[in-house]
């Protein structure tokens, strides 16, 4: 109940990918409304170990902050993580821990991990794990099991708002939007799997297999050109 994960995820507020749309017959082209904004907001989540999620932190791109944008909430970059770990993640886990240690596990990124951060992690026995370069697609349990789902279900409450409303997602509307997803998304099983997939909780290392960590290998393709080439280019 003290172990937490957290990753980002970037969403989109459009209608983004292909659907079945049902249409007149005999036409070629069938057309189907949808705003064509192609702007993504960046969502930070956070996963418990048991089962349970944090209020995710949603992250908009400008340079102020409207009030409308969080009524029905970017930043991420150093400051960004100094002020999340401050103001959410700590808030929202202090009291259930009751002063037991906590661990948090994330990307290895420079700007999760700078000299404020460790500080105040430090202060409030708070252990932060980064995943080693190159990894995430084996042991970040959000990417492996949840944001799928999420992208999923973004994408039918987006469609669902638009033909509902007959106009785009704006920011006023995102978090509204998001939260239907969200919610939707990350469910108490699908949390769990999160970590069982990635062999964290309960730890079971035999879960990564050897080749998921193995080094990309270069693969040569060979091919012709339309037009006779140089030697060089052909080396």
């Amino acid at each position: 109940e003290d172990m937490y994960r957290m990753d980002e995820t970037n969403c989109p507020r459009g209608k983004l990918g292909k659907d079945r749309v049902a249409g007149g017959a005999g036409k070629r082209t069938q057309h189907q409304q949808g705003g064509a904004n192609r702007e993504t907001v960046t969502a930070l989540v956070t996963i418990c170990a048991d089962g349970s999620t944090l209020r995710p932190t949603v992250i908009f791109k400008g340079q102020n902050l409207w009030s409308e944008w969080t009524e029905n909430n970017g930043w991420t970059d150093s400051e960004i993580a100094i002020e999340w770990i401050k103001t959410q993640f700590d808030p929202q886990t202090r009291e259930k821990a009751q002063s037991r240690r906590r661990v948090l596990l994330m990307d290895g990124h420079s700007s999760h991990f700078t000299e404020p951060v460790i500080q105040f992690v430090l202060t409030y026995d708070i252990i932060v794990m980064g995943y080693p370069p190159h990894c995430t697609h084996a042991l970040q349990g959000l990417d492996v099991v949840c944001f799928a789902k999420m992208k999923t279900e973004l994408k039918d409450a987006v469609a669902e708002f638009e033909g509902l409303h007959g106009n785009p997602v704006a920011k006023g509307d995102f978090t509204g939007v998001f939260g239907a997803a969200f919610v939707k998304a990350f469910t108490e099983d699908s949390v769990l799997a999160a970590f069982r997939a990635t062999g964290i909780h309960p730890y079971d290392p035999s879960v990564i297999k050897p080749e998921k960590l193995k080094p990309a290998e270069a693969l040569s393709v060979k091919s012709s050109f339309a037009l006779t080439q140089t030697s060089p280019v052909k080396a």
